[in-house]
């Protein structure tokens, strides 16, 4: 009994992908009900429909970006920011507002 306990039953990677997967699957099921829910139910709006059903989803994206970072590469290249731009050069930027015109008179 005690050999069945102490010798490894795979990977902890095998295992924790496992039940990320698991995870995923009710969680799936569990969006499915709730939108079905909102479409069974002839008192919501259209609008009633597609914000719940969307608050469904979002709960169901969370875990697809925590399967994604868990099956995906160790260290996956992070994408490039573009530069920001510098601030104008005062000696080249443009006055904000001219001034008036002086009437001179002789």
């Amino acid at each position: 009994m005690m050999a069945l306990v102490s010798t490894p039953a795979g990977s902890p990677e095998h295992w924790g992908e496992r039940i990320l997967k698991r995870a995923l699957l009710v969680r799936a099921q569990t969006v499915a009900a709730r939108i079905t829910a909102y479409t069974d139910d002839s008192a919501n709006t259209p609008h009633q429909l597609i914000t719940g059903s969307r608050r469904a989803l979002a709960d169901l994206n969370a875990l697809r970006v925590r399967w994604n970072r868990a099956t995906g590469p160790a260290h996956a290249p992070r994408r490039k920011l573009p530069a920001r731009a510098a601030p104008p050069c005062p000696a080249t930027s443009l006055p904000l507002r001219s001034a008036p015109p002086t009437s001179r008179t002789n």
